[in-house]
């Protein structure tokens, strides 16, 4: 039985995480690149599965070097042994480990790489924490770019990557580098330092059912918050006037409690005036008060609902929503069940729609980068990050993931791909609107509090409770 958003119903959603930075995008170019194929050993993978700890205590560390590296005095040893960290699974883990496999097996310096799987983000950044207390870091990771931002601050040794990417014999050449998209070229960059590369990056948007909203009248997708709200009434209308009893109380937005969720409507109504000028958001905002007002009505005028499904698939497919919140690697998903269904609708990736404020579209994803040992070891890593980083192991990133490219290179190199994949092609045009999200120190306790923010919203029995929502998840960002 589907139960509508209501005090009755007390699941909730965990949530995610986030961050970019700022775009203008040159979607089209078109320029060839070889790919570094560089030999060894075979590829050992570890899965590590962490308990939940105590964050220890982290003694300080050596900053970021800025140093000038004279790379061209450097002859790399045989039998340099690298270890890499990252948080993924499935076919992203799957996909690094052959990757790595090749590596080993075709470089040309004697690179032996070992992999350790971290199970998910939050038990990479518990058991970085724990490298961090012993200094025993590894060579390569990948991360959030909001990790490595606030390992940064904190001190931890990561290495400058800037003399690698523009070092004349190991670096990337004029035309990888202009070919980056800002928004993810930039994205880790802090004072001037290159933290990382761009390992991959998944975009937020609106999930909607364009031929359900064409048969109930609507040409287009909805550009303000009234559209939308009237295209989620129409649609929830619509179920419970059918002669179907089991799909009463559905049809609008699919509500969930993620934090980007609501960051990308606090953004919608807010505009830049989220923001504070340190950065951190602001949830004093006019701007605030309203979005929280908008969902509660959308709930309470049962245009929003939430169902027993963790997942919004197959009720998408279904038309039990018109609309759902989601990434861009859900693309697969949603294809493979519409498919299983049977189903003839359009639909596409929308912008979260904003009445002031350019429409929202949130970027996000984790990046490689490397810790500081000796040169050798440095060279090494760099030569293992600029072969991942190739535009042929980036396409194979994005067929296995469908995250978003980021390279024009890349998106010129693509074409079956993006005929295949026509949903995921039409979402190409939002990179213009890519922005990012806050990557100050406070971001991970932000997430925390709009996840909980979300998840009130959603058993609030009244719209007077809204002031006090606001009021504390201010207090917390600010340490009150």
């Amino acid at each position: 039985m589907l139960v509508r958003l209501s005090l009755m119903n007390k699941k909730t959603t965990a949530f995610l995480f986030l961050l970019a930075s700022f775009i203008s995008l040159f979607l089209y170019a078109c320029s060839p690149q070889t790919a570094a194929v560089l030999p060894t050993d075979t590829a050992e993978a570890t899965v590590v599965d962490s308990p939940a700890t105590e964050t220890p205590f982290i003694p300080t560390p050596s900053p970021v070097s800025t140093e000038a590296v004279n790379l061209s005095a450097v002859s790399l040893p045989e039998g340099i042994q690298l270890e890499f960290w990252h948080p993924w699974s499935g076919e992203l883990a799957n996909l690094m480990a052959e990757l790595v496999e090749q590596f080993n097996q075709e470089n040309q310096w004697g690179i032996t790489v070992t992999v350790q799987v971290h199970a998910d983000e939050l038990v990479l950044l518990q058991d970085m924490d724990q490298a961090a207390a012993n200094a025993e870091y590894p060579d390569v990771v990948a991360a959030p770019s909001a990790y490595l931002k606030t390992w940064y601050r904190q001190g931890w040794p990561l290495l400058d990557l800037t003399a690698f990417t523009d070092s004349p014999e190991y670096g990337l050449d004029a035309d990888q580098l202009a070919a980056f998209l800002p928004v993810f070229w930039k994205n880790d960059l802090i004072d001037e330092v290159r933290l990382g590369l761009p390992a991959f990056r998944d975009g937020h948007f609106l999930f909607y059912n364009q031929s359900w909203a064409q048969q109930m009248g609507f040409d287009a997708y909805p550009q303000t918050s009234l559209d939308f709200q009237a295209q989620a009434c129409a649609a929830a209308a619509a179920n419970l006037a059918d002669a179907q009893l089991e799909n009463n109380g559905t049809g609008g937005w699919l509500y969930d409690t993620r934090a980007l969720t609501l960051l990308s409507w606090l953004r919608a109504f807010n505009g830049d005036d989220l923001i504070r000028s340190d950065g951190e958001i602001s949830f004093a905002e006019e701007g605030s008060q309203v979005a929280l007002e908008y969902l509660f009505d959308m709930y309470y005028q049962n245009c929003a609902w939430t169902g027993k499904q963790s997942e919004p698939f197959q009720y998408f497919a279904d038309r039990y929503a018109l609309f759902y919140s989601g990434d861009s690697q859900d693309i697969f998903t949603q294809e493979i069940v519409n498919q299983n269904v049977k189903s003839g609708d359009d639909w596409m990736l929308i912008p979260y729609p904003s009445d002031d404020s350019r429409p929202v579209v949130y970027v996000d994803g984790d990046s490689y980068a490397v810790f500081q040992k000796d040169i050798d070891k440095e060279l090494a890593a760099w030569l293992f990050l600029r072969y991942l980083n190739s535009t042929e192991n980036q396409i194979k990133v994005i067929q296995a993931t469908g995250s978003l490219p980021f390279s024009t290179i890349t998106i010129g190199q693509m074409s079956d791909f993006r005929k295949e994949h026509p949903v995921w092609d039409q979402a190409l045009q939002y990179l213009a609107l890519a922005q990012p999200i806050p990557d100050t120190p406070g971001w991970m306790d932000a997430e925390a509090v709009l996840s909980d923010m979300a998840w009130q919203l959603k058993y609030t029995a009244a719209k007077e409770n809204l002031p006090a929502i606001l009021n504390e998840a201010e207090r917390i960002i600010q340490g009150n």
